[in-house]
């Protein structure tokens, strides 16, 4: 399988927070409700986060989407696009609490 850039950028930001958060796999699993399975999958740039796994991760992190998806060693990010992935990040939150609403 092909792995592209953006998905190892993100296999290493989580894998720092993790780290940097001082928490094993099964530990952050836990906490963001998801597998540790699938977490090492990610870990690792096999799989591909969903955007419900992503919002997962970032409430565990206690992080924006915005946060979790700024990969600190990517120089070429701009203030602008840091700016338009907030709206963007705001924008999914919200849709995010709609289909929560909904479904109640």
């Amino acid at each position: 399988m092909k792995q592209h850039n953006v998905t190892l950028k993100f296999a290493k930001r989580l894998r720092d927070l993790r780290k940097l958060n001082r928490m094993s796999q099964e530990k952050f699993a836990e906490k963001a409700g998801l597998s540790m399975t699938f977490i090492g999958y990610l870990e690792r740039a096999e799989k591909e986060p969903t955007l419900s796994s992503l919002y997962k991760i970032a409430t565990a992190f206690n992080v924006s989407l915005a946060e979790l998806l700024t990969f600190p060693d990517d120089k070429k990010m701009s203030q602008a696009k840091v700016q338009d992935l907030n709206k963007l990040t705001e924008f999914l939150e919200d849709a995010i609490e709609r289909v929560r609403d909904y479904k109640k």
